[in-house]
């Protein structure tokens, strides 16, 4: 695995707290447009049959087919069948109580990994085995050993999306579109987390041709300018894209985006981000779930003193447009956040948690935000208008 660089390559702008460099936070680093187009159906069912894949009709996940297995690796279609649904987080939850048994989740190997070694084992090289996996709609980087199952960007055409950032974290490095930002979040304001856990919906997610150009609804999770995030994406286009993305690449073709699903507005997609293991690299290893489902295993940075996984977590609505944006029809929704603390704790994030909610410094401020108390953890609120 190769160290994470703290650089990002290209155009790079040092977020600090002054009028210039906040200005150029606003009117961000030059970059090329999105470029994204809608698919019908039948479309979509035909990238996915190419990548091995179905689209689940109730959850909008995609799913690997598992008939025929894989017989490069050896591996029957029972097996695999099996290979996924042990990855699934429920498997990790303890019966009675419902806490994740995070020994449990540490010590396991997700199925993609597992695969590789099967291929390897029979003699297949690195560029051969990222070909067979993309038949079977899974993902492997062999320099950060980073594994997923879903799509790519280049699977999906999608050839011009940039790096994004977290708006949470000021010493980031920007390198996005050349598009105005803008942002409302709510966030913790301890990093001491390695976990987070919430039920979200994104609303409307407003995006449109002379409007809003791109659109997220999002959950963070990082430190030290590197995070891991997954969430709903929309840009011009009608589709809600369920994605994950990590600034460090682990997608074939560079585009560090992975793409496991679309959605609707009214449809609440639960979403976990967990970190388990310290890599021989010094790096600890997180697993991303969508509805229970294991879509992603990447690295974040270990954090001094003492390496341990100490993480901000923050959930946020993001915008990017260029002459004016689009409000919202109807209002993006976190709800039932839970935190994991340092001590493998699963807590409520409510008053008890030190949590902030902010937006981008200059104005003007079209993101909105209400948060409220409901049942045992907040009730977060944002849109556009």
């Amino acid at each position: 695995m190769k160290t994470r660089k703290i650089l990002a390559i290209g155009t790079l702008v040092i977020l600090v707290c002054s009028v210039g460099v906040v200005i150029a936070q606003e009117n961000l680093v030059k970059n090329k447009k999105i470029q994204i187009k809608g698919y019908n159906n039948s479309e979509l069912a035909e990238i996915l049959e190419s990548h091995g894949m179905v689209q689940d009709p109730e959850t909008g996940l995609f799913k690997v087919k598992t008939e025929g297995g894989i017989p490069e690796a050896g591996i029957s279609g029972a097996e695999l069948k099996e290979m996924i649904a042990e990855a699934n987080l429920k498997n990790f939850r303890e019966p009675v109580t419902g806490e994740i048994n995070y020994t449990k989740l540490a010590n396991f190997t997700d199925p993609v990994t597992k695969i590789v070694r099967r291929l390897k084992e029979r003699g297949y090289n690195d560029n051969v085995i990222i070909e067979i996996l993309r038949k079977h709609g899974m993902v492997w980087n062999p320099e950060t050993g980073g594994t997923g199952i879903g799509l790519t960007s280049e699977d999906l055409g999608f050839k011009h999306l940039p790096k994004l950032y977290n708006p949470g974290d000021n010493e980031t490095f920007v390198e996005s579109l050349d598009s105005t930002q803008k942002y409302q979040l709510m966030e913790v304001t301890d990093d001491v987390y390695r976990g987070v856990c919430n039920l979200m919906k994104s609303g409307s997610c407003a995006a449109e041709e002379g409007g809003t150009t791109t659109h997220v609804v999002t959950t963070h999770m990082g430190a030290e300018g590197h995070w891991t995030e997954a969430g709903v994406y929309k840009d011009t286009g009608p589709t809600l894209w369920l994605f994950s993305y990590d600034d460090d690449e682990i997608f074939e073709g560079g585009s560090y985006w992975g793409w496991h699903g679309t959605t609707s507005a009214g449809v609440y997609n639960k979403f976990d981000i967990h970190v388990t293991t310290l890599t021989p690299d010094w790096e600890w290893e997180y697993d991303i779930y969508i509805n229970d489902d294991w879509k992603r295993s990447e690295h974040l940075p270990a954090i001094p003193p003492g390496m341990w996984p100490y993480y901000d977590v923050n959930q946020a609505n993001e915008i990017w447009y260029d002459t004016g944006w689009t409000p919202d029809t109807t209002r993006a929704i976190f709800k039932c956040p839970r935190l994991i603390d340092q001590y493998n704790t699963e807590i409520w994030w409510n008053e008890n948690v030190g949590t902030v909610w902010r937006r981008n410094f200059w104005p003007p401020y079209p993101v909105k935000e209400h948060h409220e108390i409901s049942g045992d953890a907040y009730k977060y609120e944002t849109w556009v208008e």
